[in-house]
Formats: C-alpha cells, sequence, structure tokens
C-alpha cells in the first residue's frame, strides 16, 4: 500500500471516522459463512484481510473457527477486542514488522501491520478469505499487487467471498474492479459468481457524497 493511501487510512481511524463500518455481522457473512468453513477435518481457519475492527471477526469465532485478521491501524486493531470485550494479550511480531494481537482463548489473532507484509509463512492453511473492503480499498496499481499476494494463500478448495462496489471505475475508494480484471489476475482456475446484493449499507456510510455508487454485492470465488 502506497504511503499516502496508507496514511489517509490510519488519518481516518486517529479522527474516529470509519464509514465503512458496520456495527451487525454483515449479511452475506450470516447468510453464506459456511462458504468459509470448508476443511471437513479440522478446526476451520479464516482470514480477513484489512479488517479493521470488523464483528465479523468475533462472531466467527464464536462459532468455532479460528480467525485470522490483518489491520494497519492499531487503534482498530484494540477496538477488535475492547468494544467486544474480548480477553486479549499483545506481542512483537518481528516477522510483519508490527504486532500480534490474540484473545486469550487463541480463536482471535490480529496482525497490525503493513499488508503486503503478510505472508504465506506467517499464516497459511487457510479454510477461507473474506475480503470485504480489502481488495476494493486499494488503488488499481495496488489491486494488482494485493492479488499476486493473495494468490500464494489460495489453494484447491478454499472458501472465498468477495464484496465489490458498483460504481464508476474512476472514483474510489472503494474501488471498483471488474469481474473479468478478477479473474484475470487470480488465473484461469478462478470462477466468479455473483451471491448477493448488499442491502444493509454501513449505517454512517455517506452516499451522498458517492452520487456515482449504485451499491454493493458479494461473490463467491471458486479455485480449481
Amino acid at each position: 500500500m502506497d504511503d499516502k493511501t496508507m496514511q489517509g487510512w490510519l488519518g481516518c481511524w486517529e479522527k474516529k471516522t470509519s464509514p465503512w463500518h458496520h456495527d451487525d455481522v454483515h449479511e452475506a457473512i450470516e447468510k453464506h459463512h459456511e462458504i468459509l468453513m470448508t476443511s471437513l477435518t479440522a478446526k476451520n481457519k479464516i482470514f480477513i484481510p484489512l479488517c479493521g475492527k470488523t464483528v465479523d471477526i468475533k462472531w466467527l469465532a464464536d462459532r468455532g473457527n479460528e480467525v485470522v485478521g490483518l489491520e494497519a491501524s492499531e487503534i482498530a486493531v484494540k477496538e477488535v477486542f475492547t468494544e467486544q470485550n474480548i480477553e486479549y494479550t499483545s506481542e512483537d511480531a518481528p516477522a510483519v514488522k508490527g504486532k500480534l494481537y490474540r484473545s486469550t482463548d487463541n480463536k482471535i489473532k490480529v496482525y497490525c501491520c503493513d499488508l503486503f507484509l503478510f505472508s504465506a509463512e506467517i499464516e497459511s492453511e487457510f479454510s477461507g478469505i473474506w475480503d470485504r473492503g480489502s481488495l476494493v480499498a486499494l488503488s488499481p496499481a495496488d489491486q494488482k499487487r494485493y492479488i499476486e499476494l493473495i494468490k500464494t494463500l489460495i489453494h484447491p478448495g478454499i472458501g472465498y467471498l468477495l464484496e465489490i462496489p458498483d460504481r464508476d471505475p474512476n472514483n474510489g475508494p472503494p474501488f471498483f474492479i471488474s469481474l473479468e480484471n478478477v479473474q484475470e489476475g487470480f488465473g484461469p482456475n478462478c470462477s466468479v459468481t455473483k451471491l448477493c446484493a448488499v442491502e444493509k449499507l454501513p449505517p454512517t456510510a455517506d452516499i451522498k457524497s458517492m452520487p456515482d455508487m449504485k451499491g454493493m454485492n458479494v461473490f463467491r470465488l471458486t479455485f480449481g
């Protein structure tokens, strides 16, 4: 993530302006969380990149999953735990030049670091990835770099849910990305299917400032 984008992101959290944040569990997770729970023989492990302070983390963990988040803002990471009354510890994570926050029951881990310092050497063997506000938070140039990173974490059979805004491609964030570019980026073994349109946008979302925004859609990516 370029420095300008990173500083803008961190600045939003410092100013307590997070219009993308849902106070409730995302409707696509409520309806389709089983897609992320593909392991039949072991504990499911779900990755949520650029997670902010989403309540989806605890909701998924409460259903027996191990959840790994990644977020650049330490303010947001701490609020994942404090706002939901989750006991936690923190430690240095030199491999990502950041910190690792984890719940005391080890069901939840959130890395506080630059997204592009993460790799399969840090965490792997995910049963699912919930990509809500991650890929589309990045500029088109960084989207390609992001997809290359995510490709190192996926495997045949992994569950993948991706939210994409329906808006002018020249505006953002969140940035539109075409399904053709998603499939091209992930390669010929990737198939994309629309699951649902998002009916409940975050209550603090300033839609008036985004007149080109027609809505949000959630897609399922499968890998052969």
